[in-house]
This record gives structure tokens, C-alpha cells and sequence, in this order.
């Protein structure tokens, strides 16, 4: 008789929470470089909520479809998901992405798993073992290398557009342990197009007070269009199913570990674009690799 055996599925599960893992970084690590090219025509604010209003509008005939399943129970938490996790820190982003490189951006983006572990274990009693503190300190360490070779390393907290960054990894640190401790048993798709779908109200009352709208139905910004197109439809929409499936099938750590793939992928971006690669990218890359398989090492088994 054919049966799948326990030690079989762990594996097919770790082999697929790594697939997604890529998948996600690759959608988010080109975020910078959309968000870098839209600066030319678009404000931050214009940048964030458009692209939150996009991922809305395509995830809502999602929420319309799943409405019999939608916990009303659980709607502060979805609300503040929505909130937290994807509108707040895409204006922020869409601010910073105008006014510092995009590979600072990228790498203080990598401080998200410290603030997961942080809020975890201040807030939720999350018990925080040596092993996660030593792949966080490596990916930490590998994403700073990454912005080292042929620049400053300017990770100057008085600028208040870096300080912006920071405060944006706390709200995703924050969102992904609301979603781990109190949407746990929600299915992805309720809360991801239900957790998007209502930012759609405030992005559009926000878009509406600037010239956005006129601005994208411009002949000469139909490129800008694609990209928050992109933006909105895959790197924020399916990429919310994603992610909160990752969740559900391994952990908060783990899941915010994504992060120290980002600037990997931002770099790629950044030389297919036209910048140069060091060998000091590729030593950041590889500790960065070096700390995602502790994380997962430690976590599968």
C-alpha cells in the first residue's frame, strides 16, 4: 500500500517553504528597482498608495469570492495587517526609495526577522534560542557587505529617511506576528485579500488628493503604468497569498528570513541595469545564503 511517510512530507514541506522563500525574493528584491525608476514621475506617497491600490483592486474579487468564509472576529487583526504589513511601509518606502539608494533601503530592510524576534518575545512570549540569534547576526552582517563594495557604507541612523526604513521593518516585524499568533488558522487567500482589499479605501482617498490618477493615464507613462502593474499585482498581491502560506507551514523567523535574500536580488537587478558586481556582493551573498540555511536548518528539524 502507497503512503507518504512522515519523515517524506517534512521534506517535500521544507523543499517547498524554500521555493517560496525564492519566489517571494525575487518579487520583492525587484521592488527596488521599480520603485527607484517610478521616482522619476511619481512622489513616495504617490508610489505607495498606488501600488497598494492596484494590489487592492486585484485582490478584492478574491475577498468577494472567499466572503462566506471571511472570520468577522477577526477583522481588527486583518485590518491591522492590512495596515502594518502592507500600506504604511509601501508609502514609506515610496518616501525613502526618492531620497536614499536603493540598496540602503534594501538592506535595512534586512533588520525585519530582528523585529520579529523582538515584538515576539516582548509581546507574545516567544522563546528566542542562541541558534536565531546567530543566523539573524549573519544575514544582519552579509546584507551590510552587500552595500559595502564601491561606496559608503552609510547606515546613518540621524538621517531621518533611514530612520523611516527602520521604522517600516518594525511594522512588518509587528504584522508578521500578528499573523502568525492571531490569523494563524485563517486560510491565505481570506487574509491576504481581505487583509489588502480594505487598504483600498484609504489609498484611493489618498491618491485622490494628489494628481496621480492624471498623471498614469499619461500616453508617455504607460511604462510606469507596468510597473505598478507589477508592483501591485504580483510583488504586493501574490506575493500577500504567498507569504502568509509560508507562515502557515513554517515560522515567523523563517518566514521574515526572506528579507537577507532581498538585497541579493537587488543587486542582480541593479547590475542587469548596468551597475557593477564586487567580490564583496558575492561574499555578502553567500553569508547571507549561509544564514537562511541555520534558520531553516534549525527550524526543520
Amino acid at each position: 500500500m502507497f503512503y507518504i511517510s512522515k519523515k517524506s512530507e517534512g521534506v517535500s514541506r521544507s523543499s517547498l517553504s524554500l521555493i517560496i522563500l525564492i519566489i517571494l525574493a525575487v518579487a520583492w528584491g525587484l521592488s527596488f528597482l521599480f520603485i527607484k525608476k517610478l521616482t522619476v514621475a511619481f512622489s513616495g506617497v504617490e508610489i505607495g498608495a498606488g501600488r497598494i491600490f492596484v494590489a487592492s483592486a486585484f485582490l478584492l474579487p478574491f475577498a468577494l469570492y472567499n466572503r462566506k468564509g471571511y472570520p468577522v472576529s477577526k477583522t481588527v487583526p486583518i485590518m491591522l495587517s492590512g495596515l502594518f504589513g502592507y500600506l504604511l511601509p509601501a508609502m514609506v518606502f515610496g518616501t525613502a526609495g526618492s531620497k536614499i539608494s536603493s540598496s540602503l533601503s534594501g538592506t535595512l530592510n534586512a533588520t525585519t526577522p530582528i523585529f520579529v524576534l523582538l515584538i515576539g518575545g516582548l509581546f507574545y512570549k516567544k522563546v528566542i534560542y542562541r541558534y536565531q540569534y546567530i543566523g539573524i547576526f549573519l544575514g544582519f552582517i552579509g546584507s551590510l557587505i552587500l552595500i559595502s563594495n564601491g561606496e559608503k557604507l552609510a547606515l546613518d541612523f540621524s538621517n531621518p529617511y533611514a530612520l523611516l526604513i527602520m521604522i517600516a521593518t518594525m511594522m512588518y516585524g509587528l504584522n508578521t506576528n500578528i499573523l502568525s499568533f492571531h490569523l494563524k488558522e485563517v486560510k491565505p487567500i481570506i487574509i491576504s485579500s481581505f487583509s489588502v482589499g480594505m487598504m483600498i479605501i484609504p489609498a484611493t482617498a489618498i491618491l485622490l488628493t494628489t494628481d496621480f490618477f492624471g498623471k498614469i493615464l499619461l500616453e508617455e507613462n504607460r511604462l510606469y503604468l507596468l510597473y505598478f502593474l507589477i508592483l501591485g499585482m504580483v510583488n504586493s498581491g501574490l506575493a500577500a497569498i504567498l507569504y502568509n502560506y509560508l507562515l502557515k507551514i513554517t515560522t515567523p523567523i523563517f518566514a521574515s528570513s526572506v528579507t537577507y535574500l532581498i538585497p541579493v536580488v537587488a543587486i542582480i537587478a541593479g547590475m542587469l541595469d548596468g551597475e557593477m558586481i564586487g567580490v564583496s556582493h558575492l561574499v555578502g551573498m553567500g553569508i547571507i545564503l549561509l544564514s537562511i540555511f541555520i534558520l531553516n536548518k534549525k527550524v526543520s528539524a
